[in-house]
């Protein structure tokens, strides 16, 4: 029996000092973060400089990255087999291979070794096909490289262990901020914006779909939340004239507050959250936000589809004028569900396919609007599962995990990059014996060489990813 779908996590946002509270005090009743000046028509602000945007997808819980990348030569499958069983396992014979040969940038990491893709994943074997698919290998939190699992076991140190191994809370945390200690309040994408965006009227830098999110708050940054679907549809917008009256009064008050520093503050901050509504309302709904989501054909079940539709529709009113935005951007959403302690084969089947479709809706999407060059959206989670199974058929909170990162053949590097782990139980990956990886790559160097596509020059990188220079490879070359 396959588990409920779990709603999307909402992060908890980094701790705000009085400033920053001013800032966003007057916006917290419509559920907007602004902090920036109003929003306003014409053409994107520094449009000398090409847009680019990334967009995390987070698949909160623990994706099982084992099914999602199978090896399928016999040697590797017999290993793979062994240690998965016929509870969690994917089939041999239904997983969807990948060519490689004609794949420019495609790594190899174990030589004649074949693999496959999960048979629900079959638009991600067509993105490949097309050059649009890159898969990073057995990545995840590290604070620092290690050679392999005995080295690892063997330092007995905690200082090079990301905190609180195994733990969803603090797992989580660590792979939206990167593997530092606690009382970090700030994400690494925040942190990035902090360096590469400066503040200008319009669309802030960090966006999200999902609620509050740690990995888009900065020191000087501000997010701008946007619903799951549809428009703002607040009850100050709306037609009706009891509705028009509490706008009018609304507008009133913050139109001519009181002398209070910090009556003012709030009021203003009110009113620049209504204008924002008030335009974003025009943009994420109406005819246009129906004939976005048709690129998306489960929008109407799936909650990942109706995130990735805001995100379209806001990279379409950045990239044709209708709202000033900066050059670079970063967008958050969320599948939740991936905490697979039993019955996992229905249950991530079900979760790979909408995951699948909604990163090929958005790929529809962005060659539509003539941004499939300019928009790269990749997968993070908490962290992988064990190889092995559990008696119930699921699997336990491992390490590292595959992660999938997808876009137009101009940006993405298409293969697999990175070390394919040794699948035996107790091998050189194995730090438990149940088949918890050693991740071959961390955070820092995956959110790095986003961050080199997106622009940012290596002290923005090294702002933004504190443990970057413990390792010698800091960028994965995945992307141009």
């Amino acid at each position: 029996m396959s588990q409920p779908r779990r709603p999307p996590v909402h992060h908890p946002l980094p701790v705000l000092s009085r400033r920053a509270l001013l800032r966003l005090g007057g916006a917290a009743g419509l559920g907007l973060l602004p902090g920036l000046a109003p929003l306003a028509t014409g053409a994107r602000a520094g449009a000398a400089a090409p847009y680019r945007a990334i967009v995390c997808v987070y698949l909160a819980g623990g994706n099982d990255g084992n099914n999602l990348l199978v090896p399928l030569d016999s040697a590797g499958y017999g290993q793979y087999l062994a240690a998965r069983g016929g509870q969690v396992g994917t089939p041999s014979n239904g997983a969807l291979a990948l060519a490689h040969a004609d794949q420019p940038g495609g790594v190899l990491p174990l030589q004649g070794t074949r693999f496959g893709l999960h048979p629900a994943m079959s638009e991600m074997r067509e993105l490949w096909d097309r050059g649009q698919l890159s898969v990073v290998l057995n990545n995840g939190n590290l604070v620092r490289p290690y050679r392999d699992a005995a080295d690892f076991l063997s330092q007995g140190d905690t200082a090079g262990t990301p905190e609180h191994l195994y733990s969803h809370l603090d797992q989580s945390q660590q792979s939206l901020i990167t593997s530092l200690g606690p009382g970090v309040q700030t994400g690494w994408a925040g942190r990035l914006i902090d360096h590469v965006a400066a503040p200008e009227p319009g669309l802030p830098s960090g966006i999200s779909a999902a609620g509050n999110t740690l990995f888009l708050g900065g020191r000087t940054s501000t997010p701008l939340v946007v619903p799951q679907r549809g428009a703002m549809n607040f009850k100050f917008f709306s037609a009706d004239a009891p509705s028009q009256a509490r706008a009018a009064a609304l507008q009133r008050l913050v139109a001519d507050p009181d002398d209070s520093v910090l009556i003012g503050t709030l009021a203003a901050q009110q009113a620049d959250a209504m204008g924002k509504a008030d335009l974003l309302q025009s943009v994420l709904g109406g005819e246009q936000g129906n004939a976005m989501a048709a690129h998306f054909p489960h929008v109407a079940t799936s909650a990942l589809a109706q995130q990735l539709v805001q995100v379209a529709l806001l990279v379409q009113a950045a990239t044709s004028g209708v709202l000033q935005a900066p050059a670079q951007q970063v967008f958050f959403v969320e599948l939740g569900g991936f905490d697979t302690h039993d019955a996992q084969l229905a249950t991530h089947a079900a979760l790979l396919a909408e995951l699948s479709a909604g990163l090929s809706g958005l790929m529809r999407a962005m060659q539509h609007i003539g941004q499939e060059d300019r928009v790269v959206a990749f997968t993070m989670s908490d962290f992988g599962r064990t190889m092995q199974p559990t008696a119930n058929g699921g699997s336990d909170h491992g390490w590292g995990s595959h992660q999938l990162v997808v876009g137009g053949a101009g940006a993405v590097k298409a293969g697999l990059h990175g070390d394919f782990p040794d699948l035996a139980l107790g091998g050189r990956a194995d730090v438990c014996g149940r088949g918890r990886w050693l991740p071959g790559s961390s955070i820092d160097q995956y959110g790095a060489t986003l961050a080199r596509w997106l622009g940012a020059s290596a002290e923005a990188r090294a702002a933004a990813f504190p443990n970057l220079d413990r390792f010698a490879v800091q960028d994965l070359g995945f992307l141009r």
